[in-house]
C-alpha cells in the first residue's frame, strides 16, 4: 500500500504538526494543506458559499443551528472534493506517497474505487479547556500569523462539524484523541506501518 493518507479535524487539533511529522518519518515529500486547496479553488468557485468561512457558512441556508452548520459543512465539502479526488487518484497513479491534512474530512465523499487505498485518520481533543489552549498556542508553531483568539470563539461551530464528521466514519478511520502530542504521534505512525505492512508494498 502506498502511504497515501487523509487526515481530518477542526482548527487546533494538530494535524498540520502531526501531518509533518508523518510526513519524516515515512518520507513523504509531499504534504498538502486543505486550506490553501480552498484557497486555490475560490476564485473558481461558482457560488458565494465558498467565499465565507465554514464556520459561518451556516447563513447560507438560514439561522445559526446545528442543522444549519451541517448544511454549510457539506455543501462547502462538495467544492472540495472533487479536487481531494482528484489529488488523491494523481498520487496512487503515480506512486507518490502523499499527506492531505483538511478540516473537510467526510470519507464517503472519496470516490468509490479509490477510497478503500487512502489511510484514513481524524484526530480530535475531546478537553475543550486543552482545546482552546492549543488553539491559543498554535501562534507560535505552525501559524505564525494567525492569533487563534478567533477560533476559539467558534469552536462551539466546529464542534458541530467534528462530531458530524466523527458520525460518518467507518471502522476503516482511525480516530484518536489528540491529548498528547507524542503518544498521538507515535500511535498513528504504528497505525500507518501496521497498514503498510498488510499490503507489503512500501
Amino acid at each position: 500500500m502506498i502511504p497515501v493518507v487523509l487526515i481530518g479535524g477542526i482548527p487546533g487539533v494538530g494535524k498540520t504538526s502531526i501531518s509533518g511529522y508523518i510526513g519524516r518519518e515515512f518520507n513523504i515529500n509531499i504534504v498538502l494543506s486543505g486550506d490553501y486547496l480552498r484557497e486555490f479553488l475560490r476564485p473558481y468557485a461558482d457560488s458565494g458559499l465558498m467565499e465565507v468561512s465554514v464556520y459561518s457558512a451556516y447563513s447560507a441556508f438560514g439561522e445559526k443551528n446545528n442543522e444549519n452548520i451541517i448544511k454549510g459543512y457539506i455543501e462547502q465539502s462538495k467544492y472540495m472534493y472533487p479536487g481531494i479526488n482528484a489529488i488523491f487518484r494523481r498520487a496512487l497513479r503515480n506512486g507518490e506517497p502523499l499527506i492531505l491534512e483538511t478540516l473537510y474530512f467526510i470519507p464517503e465523499m472519496l470516490d468509490e474505487d479509490i477510497r478503500d487505498k487512502i489511510i484514513k485518520i481524524y484526530i480530535h481533543i475531546s478537553d475543550n479547556d486543552l482545546h482552546s489552549t492549543r488553539l491559543k498556542e498554535r501562534i507560535n508553531y505552525t501559524h505564525l500569523n494567525s492569533p487563534g483568539e478567533r477560533l476559539v470563539e467558534q469552536l462551539p461551530v466546529y464542534r458541530v462539524m467534528e462530531k458530524y464528521s466523527m458520525g460518518r466514519s467507518g471502522s476503516d478511520v482511525l480516530i484518536i484523541d489528540n491529548k498528547n502530542f507524542h503518544e498521538t504521534e507515535i500511535s498513528i505512525k504504528e497505525y500507518i506501518k501496521s497498514l503498510i505492512g498488510m499490503k507489503g508494498h512500501y
